[in-house]
């Protein structure tokens, strides 16, 4: 038998829209557009600036592909490095199976690739899907413990989804695919430990890079770019006790995952959307929150204290976010603003907001409190619960929890239009937002993509 890292190479290369259910083109076009929406948010703020710029001092020689909310054409690598920047810098991008944060991976070098190419929508969704597909199973098979991710945190194997994708664009063969995986291994970030990553005091604020969703959105494109243009790369990078996933900082592999169902089985219709700007861990709380609010007609005034009892506390408690990224990994930061009735736009991670009187305020009253079982069950058997309760001024007490995915509201394609126009909110015009969502759901009928990159440039280009 063919080994895991050559079945999944067979398998990215063979994935074509004609072969695809309906359901997993339709996750597609709802994936994209997603991160369109994400990016264009991401274009509004510092973080997403600073990518914007490094890929135009560094890739503007080469005009390839778009820069997402800027206009300028960049070499491929660098549009997939800065529009993955872009999909990150709000934490407002998806998770498929819980498992890989696959959006920002793929999205950006399906883009770049599909671009340059002059592809078709159709080849285009059929990229983000074998992105997706191989991803989340690579994703799945090499988790580290609880213990050992502990140590290590991350998302080091996501290059491979992109490298999936890019590599269906460019029509490499099974063995270049294979060889393509095994250079992107090689570009693939180191273990994204909790040090580097801000949780612990002294390395706050958070660092900026944003874990390098950008940097592995790149690592797969120059995979694939590399196989194409010849480099054999080392084959089987997935397999065996010297696998990739001990590369990765993992202390266990199960390789059956990696193939398990493959092309019959599609976990790209797991993907799960973000309902809140913030840590994943974050959103129970908010759904929590908005029926407390909605059920009882609490204003923020009416509000003595607020209780949360969360998965992750530890890691989440922070009560002086100094910058963007540590605001997007506050549990109070997401309680307060929530309370406060702050819009979901680009704004509410302005450093005025961050540090606003009423919102520091609002943050005293919050009590975050550690729950072993909740974290037992997110850590072991994949199920998010909260629960919350508020005291009121007048002393009434109210309280609700949420199990996710149980109580997760549905996030369907008009949910993600409503999305896109809050994150193009002061960017594009209305109608702009409405002829981006008509060509992603019509995209399986464009011979050329470009008219999407298109849409995606403002009216007034940044210089």
């Amino acid at each position: 038998m063919a080994s895991v890292t050559r079945q999944l190479a067979t398998f990215a290369t063979d994935v074509r829209f004609q072969k695809l259910p309906s359901e997993a083109v339709a996750a597609a076009k709802i994936a994209v557009l997603n991160i369109l929406a994400a990016a264009l948010g991401g274009a509004q703020t510092r973080i997403g600036r600073l990518h914007t710029q490094l890929a135009k001092d560094t890739g503007g020689g080469v005009k390839e592909a778009t820069l997402i909310g800027d206009g300028a054409r960049v070499s491929r690598p660098m549009a997939a490095y800065a529009n993955g920047g872009l999909a990150f810098a709000l934490d407002y991008e998806d998770v498929c199976q819980y498992v890989i944060h696959a959006g920002p991976i793929v999205v950006p070098a399906v883009l770049a690739v599909s671009e340059s190419l002059g592809a078709s929508g159709k080849s285009m969704l059929a990229s983000v899907v074998a992105g997706y597909e191989v991803g989340t199973r690579i994703g799945w098979a090499m988790q580290p413990s609880p213990e050992r991710g502990a140590q290590v945190w991350g998302q080091q194997y996501t290059p491979f989804a992109a490298c999936a994708a890019a590599g269906n664009l460019l029509k490499l063969t099974p063995v270049q695919m294979d060889a393509a995986m095994g250079v992107t291994g090689t570009y693939a970030p180191v273990p994204s430990a909790y040090k580097y990553f801000g949780i612990v005091d002294e390395t706050r604020p958070m660092r900026e890079a944003k874990l390098g969703w950008g940097w592995m959105s790149m690592a797969g494109v120059m995979g694939a770019l590399s196989a194409k243009a010849g480099f054999r790369g080392g084959h089987g990078i997935l397999d065996g006790k010297e696998g990739f996933w001990i590369m990765a900082g993992s202390d266990q592999c199960d390789f059956k995952k990696m193939t398990q169902g493959l092309g019959r089985e599609w976990l790209i219709l797991g993907t799960d959307f973000k309902l809140h700007p913030s840590i994943a861990w974050s959103h129970p709380p908010f759904v929590a929150l908005q029926k407390l609010i909605e059920q009882h007609a609490i204003k923020a005034s009416d509000v003595a204290k607020v209780r949360v009892w969360n998965v992750g506390v530890t890691r989440i408690a922070d009560y002086d976010p100094r910058g963007a990224v540590d605001a997007q990994f506050s549990l109070p930061y997401a309680v307060a603003t929530t309370l406060l009735r702050e819009p979901l736009t680009p704004a509410l991670y302005a450093e005025r907001k961050i540090k606003s009187a009423p919102v520091r305020a609002m943050m005293k009253r919050i009590e975050c409190i550690e729950d072993p079982q909740m974290d037992f069950d997110w850590f072991k058997r994949n199920i998010m619960r909260t629960r919350v309760e508020i005291t009121l001024k007048n002393g009434k007490r109210v309280e609700q929890a949420a199990t996710f995915p149980d109580d997760k509201p549905k996030y369907g394609y008009q949910q993600v239009v409503a999305k896109l126009e809050a994150m193009s909110d002061g960017l594009l015009p209305v109608s702009r937002v409405g002829q981006i969502a008509d060509t992603v759901e019509r995209l399986d009928k464009l011979a050329d993509v470009t008219v999407l990159a298109r849409l995606l440039v403002p009216a007034r280009r940044s210089r």
